[in-house]
């Protein structure tokens, strides 16, 4: 049978453990979701989230385990302090994702662009194999428009549904949504 000592050697272990496979599935998954609504964004709060929490079960544990497998400190003393390294942990991993994760990510034009990419559109101004054309997309639940150009360099009818490739000096790069449907 396991002593109390052993008992809190494997606790502590187990909760750092714990911390590190949330932070993994964090830094795999994200903290950015996508809502239910077309275009919408979940943005977590800074001090509840994956990251946040594993920071502060990893700290929690971590220390509670070296204090209590490496001093002579009483039980309650550890606790205290693996209690004071996962406060710390918490704040220390809040502000960072406050100020850096968090701050306005998707409002980087740069982002947006790639977020559209894939983005099914419609022309609705003909676009020419030597002028481009004007098509028309759903963006986070906001019809918009902008100059297009076909990849193929032929000519593209009003009204046909086309894929955006790429945006680039403010006109879409787009190919034929048939096309596209076949490769799928």
């Amino acid at each position: 049978m396991m002593s109390l000592h052993e008992a809190a050697v494997v606790f502590y272990a187990g909760v750092s453990g714990i911390g590190l496979l949330l932070s993994v599935y964090a830094m795999l998954h994200g903290t950015v979701r996508k809502g239910r609504e077309p275009g919408a964004i979940r943005f977590p709060m800074a001090g509840l989230n994956a990251p946040v929490i594993g920071a502060a079960l990893v700290a929690f544990g971590a220390l509670g385990y070296l204090l209590t497998k490496y001093s002579h400190f009483n039980p309650i003393a550890v606790l205290i302090a693996a209690l004071a390294a996962a406060a710390g942990g918490w704040i220390g991993m809040t502000v960072l994702m406050a100020k850096w994760a968090l701050r306005g990510s998707l409002n980087d034009p740069h982002e947006e662009i790639e977020e559209l990419q894939g983005t099914v559109a419609t022309v609705t101004q003909a676009i020419s194999p030597t002028q481009p054309g004007q098509i028309t997309y759903s963006f986070r639940g906001q019809p918009t428009q902008i100059a297009a150009r076909s990849i193929s360099g032929e000519a593209v009818a009003a009204g046909t549904e086309v894929v955006i490739d790429r945006i680039g000096d403010g006109i879409a790069d787009v190919e034929l949504w048939s096309i596209v449907e076949q490769r799928l």
